[in-house]
């Protein structure tokens, strides 16, 4: 069993949260524009023509973003001293857009200005159709081991790294190892499905050798499964589909893959959160199974959503509140995410779910 020794002293912030500092921007397009932009598909875009795209649209939205940083910032609107490590640019117009959001909402900034421009995401929205991502990640990937401040993890209850930097083994490991040696809780949201098959047994790692909260959507969770159990039988995927097969109100989540999460969370850590979007969420803790429901809502734009959602659980978990009640405020906080474009969110309602939680 991990135990944790704590000194409350210490903890001047309760949450440090690791990751890729980007700016997301919300390009609304029509079928026409939208076939001269000539992207079809998510891609990685250079930055120049990235900016191409959006001396089209000089009406755009942009707002701070990066999973890490999205948590972060709705901690803080939540009431959590909550602090950020990313890499930005050498104040260029998107850097400080970032620096403008993440502050206003209350966040600790620990910046590094790299060389390269601010790194971007460019959400191409068409009615009726799904979102088309283009990015430019740029500095947001030059963060180093070095950068991540031994002082700031000292200071944290809880280090939240972002699932799209497990790709860099040497900064995991020493976020992991600080976080280790001042009695910092872990939380890592994988982020996506390829990175949730490609580090599974990372993560599997993880789980085993420090206490940590690990989220994941349904998807990535099938995907963490099945590369860590071996590849679903033909009977297995009939006769619905790969990931789509149980995901009923009924059955959220396969038989196997619910025996397999309730038996790795069978002590104090890990903790196993798997957000189901419209059906609500699944922890699986302690060898027991919490679940808790959602209203279902028809969403304006899903991005920053399950970010929105692991920032309220872990800022319920915070102030004390029970798994169900961690999910049931998750689930409140990404409601109010979806309403918006990314975190551009109505910061009155954010202060009513921080007085529900006590913050």
């Amino acid at each position: 069993m991990l135990k944790l020794q704590v000194n409350d002293e210490d903890k001047k912030l309760e949450m440090l949260c690791v990751g890729r500092a980007l700016v997301d921007i919300f390009v609304k397009v029509n079928n026409e524009q939208f076939r001269k932009i000539g992207i079809i598909k998510l891609r990685h875009i250079e930055y120049e023509k990235l900016l191409g795209i959006l001396g089209h649209f000089p009406d755009s939205n942009v707002v701070s973003g990066g999973g890490a940083a999205n948590v972060a910032k709705v901690a803080a609107l939540l009431g959590i001293r909550a602090g950020y490590i990313g890499a930005v640019g050498p104040d260029d117009e998107f850097a400080k857009v970032f620096e403008r959001e993440m502050e206003s909402a209350g966040v600790t900034l620990f910046l590094i200005k790299e060389r390269k421009p601010t790194g971007a995401c460019v959400f191409l929205q068409r009615k009726g159709e799904p979102n088309v991502i283009a990015a430019s990640i740029s500095a947001a990937d030059l963060l180093k081991a070095s950068d991540v401040r031994e002082d700031a993890i000292k200071q944290a209850r809880i280090v939240v790294i972002d699932g799209y930097i497990l790709n860099r083994e040497d900064l995991v490991s020493r976020i992991l190892e600080l976080a280790s040696e001042y009695g910092t809780v872990v939380a890592l949201d994988v982020g996506s499905v390829e990175m949730a098959e490609t580090y599974a047994r990372d993560i599997m790692r993880y789980c085993k050798e420090y206490p940590l909260l690990l989220f994941m959507n349904k998807e990535e969770a099938g995907a963490f499964y099945w590369r860590i159990n071996g590849e679903p039988s033909e009977e297995e995927k009939e006769p619905v589909g790969f990931m789509d097969w149980l995901f009923t109100r009924r059955n959220p989540l396969p038989s196997k893959m619910q025996a397999f999460f309730q038996k790795l969370a069978d002590d104090l850590f890990p903790v196993i959160v798997v957000k189901l979007g419209a059906k609500g969420a699944m922890v699986f803790a302690g060898g027991k199974v919490h679940r808790e429901d959602t209203l279902a809502v028809i969403p304006k734009e899903t991005t920053g959503a399950g970010d929105a959602f692991c920032a309220a659980f872990l800022s319920a978990w915070l102030r004390d509140k029970s798994f169900g009640e961690c999910a049931g405020f998750g689930n409140k906080a990404a409601r109010e995410v979806l309403d918006v474009d990314g975190t551009f969110v109505d910061r009155k309602k954010m202060s009513g779910i921080a007085r529900l939680l006590g913050g």
